[in-house]
């Protein structure tokens, strides 16, 4: 009596790609905040220099071969951070003029750096993708099923979570709003940026930003060169950043504590005058015992000024 053997099939191609890992696309290591801050280590101890690939990942407490210390310096490099040359062994890196200007730029308020921080957050391509597709109208749970089920290529599931922490703490880190645009503007014929009158742009010519902050385009010259605002020369269309429309300037002359609280924070008491006319006084509903033996010494100096404005009596007709 024969037993039939059982025949075991052979591993089909679809078989095998079913077993391989699902690798998940390209995204920064750390968010943006934190990799500015890596870029500010960096900066203090290698501050206008190029250092080895394995001296850097030291400078954050990273071993030479830690994997870490290498991702961290491909996020840097991704958010337009960072920037390295040579290979293997002589491979260095150093911090781009955008990284640069970034950290050294410790003003209170700066409209340079903010944009500059924007365009970063949307330097990974990943990141561009998503925020030129959704914006921020997308919320956590469809944003994460859109990523595994419809992104090509779709993201692993084990890796998915911490991509969508890292890109919602960018875009919130960085300020990013509705109205911001990717820059370079990812366009219909193969992701050149077309400038457009009216466009904000950056200038950047061999590795450095020309402009202290974006400036509007006024003409276009031709195909290849545009004219920018307070500029006669023609710039070259190829080294054109799109940016964001910048918030309008303060004015002049006008410091921020000068411009009174909102009026519903303010107690405000009329006095109806026989002239018909009336007296208003305005203070914030709220003050500190300093702000009131400000007001209380001011309203000594209103007291004379007042009495300064009083109209002088008629005088007595002398003809009688």
């Amino acid at each position: 009596m024969s037993t039939a053997s059982k025949v075991i099939p052979a591993p089909t191609q679809a078989d095998n790609s079913e077993k391989k890992r699902l690798r998940s696309p390209a995204y920064p290591f750390v968010n943006l905040e934190t990799a500015i801050k890596r870029a500010k280590a960096f900066n203090d101890r290698e501050p206008s220099s190029a250092a080895p690939v394995r001296v850097a990942v030291k400078h954050w407490g990273y071993e030479e071969k830690s994997s870490g210390g290498l991702q961290t310096i491909a996020a840097l490099m991704s958010f337009g951070l960072m920037q390295d040359e040579g290979t293997g062994q002589k491979r260095k890196v150093r911090l781009t003029d955008m990284g640069r200007r970034i950290v050294l730029d410790t003003r209170l308020e700066s409209t340079e750096r903010d944009a500059l921080i924007k365009r970063a957050a949307l330097m990974p391509k990943i990141h561009a993708a998503l925020w030129s597709k959704y914006r921020d109208t997308i919320s956590d749970a469809n944003l994460r099923h859109t990523l595994l089920f419809d992104w090509e290529p779709k993201f692993n599931e084990k890796t998915v979570d911490n991509f969508i922490r890292e890109y919602r703490d960018t875009i919130k880190f960085a300020k990013l709003s509705s109205s911001d645009t990717v820059a370079p503007e990812v366009t219909d014929n193969g992701g050149e940026y077309v400038p457009k009158v009216g466009d904000y742009v950056q200038w950047e010519s061999g590795g450095a930003l020309q402009y202290a902050a974006p400036k509007r385009i006024t003409e276009i010259l031709n195909d290849d060169f545009v004219r920018v605002e307070d500029s006669v020369t023609g710039i070259p269309r190829a080294e054109l950043i799109l940016e964001s429309v910048p918030p309008p300037a303060k004015p002049e002359g006008k410091a921020e504590w000068h411009r009174p609280p909102p009026k519903t924070h303010m107690q405000e008491m009329v006095v109806p005058l026989s002239s018909g006319s009336r007296a208003v006084f305005q203070w914030p509903r709220e003050l500190k015992q300093e702000d009131v033996d400000d007001l209380k010494d001011s309203l000594e100096i209103l007291k004379r000024k007042i009495s300064r404005s009083t109209a002088p009596a008629d005088k007595p007709d002398e003809s009688k």
